[in-house]
């Protein structure tokens, strides 16, 4: 196994993060694969205002900066699915580790937006969103940068249990499952499209899924 240099989080590519923790991406995982079948329903009570978000990204997102991406678009999309609730909440810059290169290594870095149970202390992470905005011009990799945090929650956890996260790249939004010690990547949606309607209705899922995750952990 290639030894890693000891770097933060977001410094990690995502083939540095196969090789150090022994990881196997796959084409895709039958999880994924159901997702493709989600859409969001024509009277759902949201859909005009996931519109509204819809086409302002279709005119401003290639002038928005992250800071304005998060705020703008990010943050108000992602509250509409509204993830908090008597089984987890929401986390944003929080602290995480993980050891690697048979212990002798420890890498960090503050996980951008996580769902875990817990109020003030996060407790078992199973969800996490890695936001980034630019897509050209980039100097660093942002699947990477969701691949180690998905991987030190596992650690954190002491569980292989499936974990899930979403990086952004621009209008391009992702979905990643990690099992075990495989993953899978989706296909985009583009937020900038009528995408962005299936992937509300994936997030809704999601949020579901998380609920029953959560209700078995003791």
């Amino acid at each position: 196994m290639r030894k890693i240099p000891n770097k933060s989080f977001n410094d990690w590519q995502a083939e540095e993060v196969e090789k150090a923790f022994g990881i196997k991406k796959l084409r895709t995982l039958p999880f994924l694969e159901s997702l493709k079948d989600f859409k969001l329903a024509s009277n759902h009570e949201h859909r005009k205002t996931i519109e509204k978000y819809r086409l302002k990204a279709l005119d401003l997102i290639d002038g928005w900066n992250e800071d304005e991406y998060k705020f703008l678009f990010i943050s108000p999309y992602l509250t509409l699915v509204d993830f908090s609730n008597e089984y987890y909440n929401v986390f944003m810059q929080r602290p995480m580790s993980v050891a690697y290169d048979n212990n002798t290594k420890i890498t960090n870095g503050k996980v951008e937006w996580m769902l875990a149970r817990g109020r003030q202390i996060p407790e078992f992470p199973h969800f996490f969103l890695h936001e980034y905005k630019p897509e050209k011009n980039r100097d660093n990799d942002p699947l990477g940068q969701l691949l180690i945090a998905m991987v030190a929650a596992q650690a954190v956890n002491e569980s292989e249990e499936d974990i899930y996260g979403i990086y952004v790249n621009g209008r391009n939004w992702f979905l990643v499952q990690l099992v075990g010690k495989k993953y899978a990547v989706s296909l985009a949606y583009d937020i900038t499209s009528p995408d962005i309607f299936d992937l509300f209705a994936v997030l809704e899922h999601i949020c579901s899924k998380m609920k029953e995750v959560y209700k078995k952990i003791k």
